[in-house]
């Protein structure tokens, strides 16, 4: 960690110098600009080398951090979201898993954050959320949900994204893309609703979902777009 920080700045300082000399290489004679080129270049290939060993430190430290936090993962894999509404009740006071969650990344993440430099600990953050919204986009993919299931699944993913937003400075939304929408596809009231969300009606917003895994979602849509909406098999393409 002591050998990220350093990198770090030794990459703000060859920036700097980078700077200065691209400033003032106007003022510099002709045959002094040749010169001026080469350092220019020995520069770049040295703040280049910093920042490939930044990032190879910052994933050493990432593969200590995480099989701590695996095992809570492991466990989403067990938990039913085919939720009666005593059920839903129940977790509402009773989390079922992410709160150990949150627990394991305070515990082996947060601790750090004064031994790093605010850049490098962002991408510490950001590393550690590409791990876990890797292995939980696999794990809900594989389950059935009831129409509290998808309830809980936006509960579960507005937890996550709060905290972590919380831990960082840049933004996390787009990291928890999939998840979203997955609860989104899962809390529509009716089917159909989803071409308000996708194809000509999506707006601005970029679908991340493929028309395979939407399907796997909401098995009912199929039965819709064969029998029913033309418009929607037209959209998963089926």
């Amino acid at each position: 960690m002591i050998h990220s920080e350093a990198n770090h700045l030794s990459i703000k300082i060859t920036f700097r110098m980078n700077y200065n000399l691209k400033s003032h290489s106007e003022d510099t004679i002709l045959a002094d600009r040749e010169r001026v080129k080469s350092c220019l270049s020995e520069l770049n290939e040295t703040s280049n080398g910093f920042k490939k060993a930044l990032n190879i430190g910052l994933e050493q430290l990432v593969a200590t951090v995480t099989p701590r936090i695996r095992p809570v993962l492991d466990t989403v894999a067990t938990i039913s979201y085919e939720l009666s509404e005593s059920e839903y009740a129940d977790n509402e006071v009773n989390d079922p898993w992410v709160q150990r969650l949150l627990h394991a990344v305070e515990t082996n993440v947060a601790w750090l954050q004064p031994l790093m430099t605010a850049n490098n600990y962002d991408s510490l953050v950001h590393l550690v959320i590409d791990f876990v919204v890797k292995r939980l986009e696999v794990i809900m993919m594989q389950k059935r949900f009831s129409q509290l299931g998808g309830l809980q699944l936006d509960r579960d993913i507005r937890a996550l994204v709060s905290y972590f937003s919380n831990m960082t400075q840049r933004t996390v939304r787009d990291k928890f893309a999939r998840l979203t929408q997955m609860a989104t596809i899962l809390n529509l009231e009716k089917v159909s609703e989803i071409l308000d969300f996708w194809g000509e009606n999506s707006g601005p917003m970029t679908w991340r979902l493929t028309p395979a895994e939407v399907i796997l979602l909401r098995e009912d849509i199929v039965r819709l777009a064969l029998f029913e909406d033309h418009r929607l098999r037209n959209v998963l393409r089926i």
